[in-house]
């Protein structure tokens, strides 16, 4: 059975566009995860939303979103806003790449460069395209694969033609970046949110990654700044790089084993034989209808004597009067014969 695609759209190179489906690369159902359950009976916990404060129940229509301002100070925000925020969003040009504000803040000696930030503000690159239909991963431009910092990386999909007719424009653009040596970059949205995504090739098809926000990257600055640069012995440094050149090997998926999950699966396995069954749900019990049928063979053992009295007169009736005519027939025929003789 083909797997379901998780997205449908269309992958989209200046005039040039096929229908593509996006695959998630990453099986999250055999990840083992655990229920809150009650120790007593077994069954799954609910949880219930309480206002933290006045401590009352609150159903989910009175749920909402709400971003802290302060201490227990909240700002509502509908879910309008939300959709007109995205609608912005798709619109709206790229600042000016610089430092974040977090990393800056964090060391006195980033002044010079906070003062460059406020001064990039207002420039801009080139205004990005705007997304004309959310189905569409339209590449903007082309870079080199080894410009993506993997800290960038952050989901992957397979990305592969829906249809016949669109396969030779889909084979164009992936043998058009395997020539260039190069990843297309666009964006995507993925369940209401628009994401960048780099698209490069992976034999027959695609491979598609999204990337992190430039936000979400913490700089390796202030967690390296303390290191010295130290100037080590030939002799140590030699040593040391005969030991990685001895434990030089190819990379294997099977290292990749997650050995918790592996225990834990087994663990589960034994223990499953041991979890006593459920009761079947309630059935009514038969002892009425058992009762009633003895009533009714009691009343009908005892109708029967009665009925079978009634009904032996009309029979004994019906019976001579039978024998009665039979003789009447027999005394008849010979007399006849006779007399036409």
């Amino acid at each position: 059975m083909a797997p379901r695609p998780y997205w449908k759209g269309h992958l989209k190179l200046s005039l040039v566009s096929c229908p593509i489906a996006l695959y998630p690369a990453v099986d999250a159902s055999e990840r083992v995860s655990f229920r809150q359950v009650n120790r007593e009976t077994g069954n799954r916990l609910r949880q219930q939303l309480v206002d933290s404060v006045t401590g009352e129940a609150v159903d989910t229509y009175g749920k909402a979103r709400g971003y802290e301002v302060s201490d227990n100070q909240f700002v509502v925000v509908e879910d309008e806003e939300l959709e007109r925020a995205r609608a912005e969003a798709r619109t709206r040009p790229y600042a000016a790449a610089s430092p974040s504000e977090r990393d800056v803040e964090s060391s006195h000696k980033h002044a010079a460069l906070k003062r460059a930030d406020k001064q990039a503000e207002e420039e801009f690159i080139q205004p990005r395209p705007r997304l004309e239909n959310p189905r569409t991963i339209e590449i903007e431009r082309f870079i080199p694969k080894a410009q993506i910092d993997p800290r960038y990386h952050h989901t992957p999909y397979y990305i592969a033609p829906r249809d016949l007719v669109g396969q030779e424009a889909f084979a164009v653009i992936r043998d058009a970046m395997a020539g260039k040596d190069v990843v297309g970059m666009g964006h995507v949205i993925l369940s209401n949110r628009e994401r960048p995504i780099i698209v490069e090739p992976m034999g027959l098809g695609l491979r598609g990654m999204t990337l992190r926000y430039a936000h979400e990257i913490r700089s390796e600055a202030e967690y390296f700044a303390d290191i010295p640069e130290l100037d080590l012995p030939r002799e140590m440094l030699g040593v040391a790089e005969h030991i990685v050149a001895a434990m030089l090997a190819n990379f294997d998926p099977a290292y990749l084993e997650d050995r918790y999950r592996t225990a834990l699966v087994s663990m589960l396995k034994t223990k499953q034989p041991v979890v006593p069954s459920r009761a079947g749900p309630a059935v009514p019990s038969r002892k009425n209808v058992i009762d009633l049928m003895e009533v009714l063979q009691r009343s009908l053992a005892v109708k029967q004597p009665a009925s079978r009295k009634s009904a032996e007169k009309p029979r004994m009736r019906s019976a001579v009067a039978a024998a009665a005519k039979t003789e009447a027939r027999r005394s008849k025929e010979p007399t006849t014969k006779r007399s036409k003789a």
